[in-house]
């Protein structure tokens, strides 16, 4: 469907529109009493996120990201999807699976009493993605615009053998300086350390998380809330995760990111990665003709 074809069935006047964006993509922008926001329907993939009192982006996205068809966008909150990681199977099909480098399609859009958005993506299997993963699938997101950013993931098990997925929603979140500040409420959950290897399942967190090397660690047993202090953009990022109880926290620090394309050498100062998602030992299995659902609320405020 064209951009026209978009505005005329899904656009709310003054409050909702869908442009051409980065890499001729098509961008749904909206700028609602409450907040302002950016979605692709590449990937369901939220962009930008600001609340109208703010002055910077909850998201970060990099300047370097491809925004090209076929490669993921590097920020925002990417959707990983049927699997967090490296390919389950060992197949050698890619990290984190497939599903943040199609295009979904736009199912509905609509202004809410509250003075919400309310944007829902959807992708369903075919032919192409039955041949990396011979499931039958229906696959929403709803994506919620409004005092606070609200996303969640909704699969439908529409084939007739039991699914077994991992899932997350990748969000890369805007600090002043990621060596200045601390992730709260993981004190005392056990991780698995990636970044050493992940020899070693039984390390307890003590205290706040901080940045001063690579980070790439997966918590389970995680509290609901979780928050980044920020003290450089004098602000705290609250963190409501429903349907996980495992988080994900990554930062690829100094080296990891010279060496991605899509990121700028100094852009590892910029994110933080806190990512609800269900992975390691939290799989999710669905019977046929089941649904399962993972969320996460967003909401900033002022230290």
């Amino acid at each position: 469907m064209d951009i026209d074809s978009l505005n005329a069935e899904f656009g709310i006047a003054d409050i909702l529109r869908f442009v051409e964006g980065r890499g001729g993509f098509v961008m749904i922008e909206i700028e609602n009493a409450l907040a302002t926001a950016t979605i692709t329907p590449y990937g369901g993939q939220v962009l930008h996120y600001r609340p109208r009192e703010v002055a910077e982006d909850l998201l970060f996205v990099s300047e370097r990201a491809h925004f090209t068809p076929g490669q993921e966008n590097k920020g925002g909150v990417p959707i990983c999807w049927p699997w967090f990681g490296p390919d389950p199977d060992g197949q050698g099909r890619g990290l984190h699976g497939f599903i943040r480098c199609l295009p979904w399609t736009v199912h509905a859009a609509e202004a809410m009493d509250d003075g919400s958005t309310r944007v829902r993506l959807g992708v369903a299997d075919d032919d192409a993605t039955r041949e990396r993963w011979p499931f039958y699938f229906n696959l929403w997101v709803d994506i919620l615009v409004g005092r606070t950013l609200s996303v969640t993931l909704i699969t439908r098990n529409a084939g007739d053998d039991p699914m077994r997925i991992t899932q997350g929603l990748h969000t890369y979140l805007k600090v002043g300086d990621a060596t200045r500040a601390r992730i709260t409420g993981l004190d005392g959950c056990r991780y698995i350390d990636k970044a050493r290897g992940a020899q070693d399942r039984s390390v307890i967190q003590r205290g706040p998380v901080s940045v001063g090397a690579e980070v790439n660690r997966i918590y389970e047993g995680v509290p609901s809330r979780l928050a980044i202090e920020d003290p450089v953009l004098e602000r705290r990022i609250l963190i409501d995760a429903q349907h996980s109880r495992t988080c994900v926290v990554w930062n690829p620090w100094v080296e990891i990111a010279r060496e991605m394309a899509d990121l700028d050498d100094e852009d590892y100062r910029r994110f933080i990665c806190v990512e609800t998602v269900n992975t390691a030992s939290e799989v999710i299995a669905i019977p046929p003709g089941q649904e399962a659902r993972i969320a996460a609320e967003y909401r900033l405020e002022t230290l």
